[in-house]
């Protein structure tokens, strides 16, 4: 009698269960590689007419004109331009760059979706939401007058850490949150009043 070997399905269970394979991890086990997961060449040849393929070409080195001739302009988003007007350069005239509110186009309405509250807002709108901006008081009376603790900031040594602690008592005041804001430490740190 012969033994039923199954075939090897290049896309095992584990693999969608997301184990990694045995070819994965030992090299000298690999399996033959699948050729319907091999790339699909391009529809045409590619670089066969361009310059610099035969040693003659190598030798005598492409002129500036013949690589600017070749290179393809990056796509640029122009807004309010057709298609087959943008040309993807810069012109060397820079007038186009000055704003005119002449045309409906170039006005920012509710309608146009740039108004207040999108992500491209150009109005500044002050927001009830957010609290009002704090400044460091260190001569505070430890946020007592205050009804909800707030946030403590940096807490530093009185003379700033340049010398050793000789004090049993941990002594600090606060200069309030550092420039990017409060760390995650900071930020859990409140001042509770007495």
């Amino acid at each position: 009698m012969t033994e039923n070997i199954p075939e090897h399905d290049p896309h095992s269970r584990l693999e969608d269960a997301g184990i990694p394979d045995l070819q994965d991890g030992t090299p000298q086990q690999q399996w033959a590689v699948d050729p319907q997961e091999a790339p699909l060449p391009g529809d045409r040849p590619m670089a066969m007419d361009d310059f610099g393929t035969t040693v003659d070409e190598q030798i005598q080195g492409e002129s500036l004109e013949g690589r600017v001739r070749r290179e393809v302009p990056e796509e640029q988003a122009m807004f309010g331009v057709d298609p087959e007007q943008r040309t993807g350069r810069m012109s060397d005239d820079r007038d186009d760059l000055e704003l005119s509110d002449s045309g409906p186009e170039s006005r920012v309405t509710e309608e146009s979706g740039l108004g207040v509250g999108s992500d491209l807002d150009t109005g500044f709108e002050e927001s009830d939401d957010l609290d009002p901006p704090w400044l460091a008081q260190p001569e505070e009376p430890s946020g007592a007058v205050w009804d909800d603790p707030r946030p403590a900031g940096r807490l530093v040594a009185p003379d700033e850490g340049a010398h050793e602690d000789a004090e049993p008592d941990l002594v600090a005041r606060e200069v309030g949150p550092d420039m990017g804001g409060y760390t995650a430490e900071e930020a859990a740190m409140r001042v509770e009043p007495e």
